[in-house]
């Protein structure tokens, strides 16, 4: 037999060796894939996978254990075939859990699938290392399925992933091509090695050039582990010097794991060694590919070994890297939703052995997405960072920040505490220096920020609780937060419960109601307080709800502000309304002075791109003048971004709308925006009206707003007014309107023609 037939002879030999324990090994994974996926794809189609796992599989081991005992049952052509065949056969079968069993929307089970497989392909690199043609077939049949689902969920983050899969695909094969190489090098050395050592005739010169030339780190060692010779390979690898290298006692090594490889050639077996490796001379910690194997004297008694050292640190490291995507946000590069989970896993299990109390602090930021509208995301981008950053700084060192995505972060809180109030204090303590460290100013790209966060706060209190529960049970705390005015933290209580339960059902009614004729719009009179006529209406929007009828608009429009479902609403008032209006500006127009419609325009439906165009649209449809339309818009839309607010509010007006402050005295008021813009109504809130009578400083108050006004030419509309003093008041202060139930209520579109009909009998005035 020629020296090629004994290399590939020796192969295969090592190729069948490495088999059966890898095919004991594949079942067993997918045991473990199976038992993941189980709750969440069909059970007949697993079972069937897992029974063709299960054939394959165990014809391999049968296949392995037959060479192993009648090698020469067939030719080495053969044994090769059939290893190459069973090799294709398995990777079919286990290309299918990426195709058919990669559940949407569970990252979870996602994330596992992902590092399973990764794990397998790495793990398969010595099974098949001594065959390149084997690893190619294996990696591409058993990680492109796998890929090409990522990059069909058409996503950045699978597409990054995708995209390091591949990368971690060619990484590999490298890999697998050094490793073949190294094989063969390794077998050439040894060849000689034995062939020269018999013959006595090789030279000392030629075999320092072979040896020392290797490229890879070799050294000799004799039966006490002492190394006897290496090569400059070796010495470069470690950065130790030769005098040192030589005459090591490897008894005496830092790093022992080593070891049993080592002592493997005594027994005339090959020794392999994958994994971590430290050494006090290389500044980092290394992974090291090690493999032994005896060195024979001419008797054939074993006299040493010979070692093959292989630095695989950049494939390890590439490894890790997957593995810490599937863990970290992208963006921030601090835990995400799955390591949170088990952390906060955990947790639940100190609590429920040593009754140790931990808490979870759920936040999301205030406005987050008026600055992805109208900064871009990439301001937003920037900003999670920085917020990622300044609450990792706050924080204790055993303390965990994760992002869950979006503007939505957790930090848990282990070791507070055994006493429930302590351990409250001390959540309540990090909230505070949450709201601290945010509300200092963050510069971003030129763009100051001022932010601020509602914060949703869970203590551990049962040992039933699981992970989900107390994630749960925060996020619907800072739901409360939010609704307690943004800002604040509160803590979970049991009937928040029902609190987001009826919210979410109030959400999912709002959403229909457009479609099944539930909304209605109301309007409340503008009455012009000389004459005591007439002269518009606010439109209003009312929730007839035949499932909820004790729903109030409060609620309803703080739930359509929250979930959007505002802009929809909004332009469906203003159409309505705006048509309505024409109609009646027809009807009337030799019975009384119509002059305006007035909307109200929330934060979200005035900062929406399309705002302008679909008001536009609204006004095309209806035919309405610009000049009879008035949008109301609150104090706080523009001290959100006052130069964004102005451009758009000039725009309006530029198209010849009216713009009214609303509540004006109840939040920012300042006389430097009435003097920079468009306004040209301003409305007293009515909490400023209802004490009139027996309040002096009211009294001075809507005063000094009515001097205000007339010194920059704005028209007054008084909110709230129920009594005849109250009416006075404001007709010896000139006020120019007013809205409240001494002229009438808010109105259906028939009761408001009829009130138009009969102004003396709903509008009692008494002039």
């Amino acid at each position: 037999m020629d020296e090629k037939e004994v290399f590939y002879t020796q192969l295969v030999d090592i190729a069948y060796k490495q088999l059966k324990s890898s095919s004991l090994f594949t079942f067993m994974n997918a045991i473990v894939l199976a038992f993941i996926l189980y709750p969440y794809v069909n059970s007949i189609q697993l079972g069937i996978w897992i029974e063709f796992v299960f054939t394959i599989s165990l014809y391999r081991y049968l296949m392995a254990k037959s060479y192993q005992t009648n090698p020469m049952r067939y030719s080495r052509q053969k044994w090769r075939k059939k290893f190459f065949n069973t090799l294709i056969i398995s990777n079919i079968i286990w290309s299918i859990p990426p195709v058919l069993f990669f559940p949407n929307q569970n990252y979870m089970v996602q994330a596992a699938i992902i590092i399973l497989y990764t794990a397998l392909s790495a793990g398969a690199m010595s099974s098949f290392s001594s065959f390149p043609r084997a690893i190619r077939i294996y990696l591409i049949m058993f990680l492109g399925p796998l890929i090409i689902v990522l990059f069909l969920q058409n996503t950045q983050l699978y597409t990054a992933m995708g995209i390091l899969l591949s990368l971690y695909t060619g990484l590999l094969i490298g890999i697998g091509n050094k490793f073949y190489t190294n094989y063969q090098e390794f077998f050439k050395m040894n060849q000689l090695y034995e062939e020269e050592k018999e013959k006595f005739s090789v030279s000392e010169e030629r075999f320092e050039v072979i040896f020392k030339g290797a490229p890879v780190g070799f050294f000799f060692y004799d039966e006490h582990l002492i190394i006897r010779e290496v090569n400059q390979k070796l010495i470069d690898f470690f950065k130790i010097p030769r005098d040192k290298l030589i005459g090591l006692d490897l008894h005496n090594i830092l790093d022992r794991r080593i070891l049993p490889a080592l002592q493997t050639v005594l027994e005339n077996r090959n020794g392999l060694y994958d994994g971590k490796f430290i050494l006090n001379s290389l500044k980092k910690d290394i992974y090291i590919n090690l493999q032994t194997s005896p060195m024979r004297n001419a008797e054939g008694k074993v006299m040493g070994g010979i070692g093959i050292v292989n630095n695989v640190t950049e494939k390890m490291e590439a490894q890790q890297k997957i593995e810490r995507q599937a863990k970290y946000d992208i963006l921030t590069d601090i835990p995400n939703r799955l390591m949170l989970h088990e952390q906060i896993k955990h947790e639940v299990l100190r609590y429920q052995r040593h009754n140790i109390i931990f808490a979870v602090l759920f936040l999301d930021l205030d406005h987050f997405k008026h600055i992805n509208d109208s900064l871009g995301h990439d301001i937003g981008d920037k900003l999670l960072i920085k917020v990622a950053q300044v609450l990792e700084r706050i924080i204790r060192t055993q303390d965990i920040v994760a992002r869950l995505g979006g503007d939505e972060f957790v930090i848990l809180l282990p070791d507070l505490s055994l006493d429930r109030k302590m351990a409250a204090r001390k959540a309540e303590l990090v909230a505070k220096k949450i709201y601290d460290a945010l509300e200092a100013t963050i510069m971003i790209d030129g763009h100051q920020f001022n932010i601020s966060t509602s914060i949703g706060i869970s203590l551990v209190n049962s040992v039933d609780e699981t992970a989900e529960d107390i994630l749960k049970h925060a996020d619907l705390a800072m739901y409360q937060a939010k609704k307690d005015g943004r800002g604040v933290s509160r803590f979970y209580e049991k009937q928040m419960d029902s609190w987001i339960k009826r919210r979410l059902d109030l959400e999912n009614g709002l959403k229909n109601s457009l479609h099944n004729g539930e909304l209605q719009v109301y309007y409340q009179p503008i009455v012009e307080v000389i004459s005591g006529k007439v002269i518009g209406a606010e439109a209003l929007l009312r929730w007839n709800s035949k499932e909820f009828a004790d729903v109030s608009p409060e609620e309803y429009i703080s739930i359509a502000e929250e979930s959007m479902l505002i802009i929809q609403i909004g332009n469906f008032v203003m159409q309505k309304a705006f048509e309505e209006f024409v109609v009646w500006k027809k009807q009337f127009a030799n019975e009384t002075t119509l002059e305006k419609i007035a909307i109200n325009v929330s934060i979200r439906q005035f900062n929406c791109a399309d705002f302008i165009e679909n008001l536009k649209e609204a006004m095309k449809k209806s035919n309405i003048k610009p000049e009879d339309v008035e949008v109301e818009l609150v104090e706080s839309l523009v001290i959100n971004d006052f130069e964004q607010a102005k451009e758009k509010m000039y725009e309006l007006r530029n198209l010849g709308i009216r713009l009214s402050i609303d509540d004006f005295g109840t939040g920012y008021s300042s006389l430097s925006y009435l003097k920079q813009l468009p306004f040209s109504t301003l409305k007293i809130d009515r909490e400023f009206i209802k004490d009139i009578e027996e309040d002096p400083e009211d009294k001075e108050l809507v005063e000094t707003i009515l001097n205000i006004a007339k010194r920059f030419d704005l028209k007054v509309v008084a909110e709230g007014v129920e009594t005849h003093g109250q009416y006075m008041f404001l007709l010896e202060q000139r006020c120019d309107f007013f809205q409240g139930f001494y002229c009438s209520k808010a109105l259906d579109a028939d009761s408001f023609v009829k009130l138009l009909r009969e102004q003396h009998t709903y509008c009692p005035l008494g002039i």
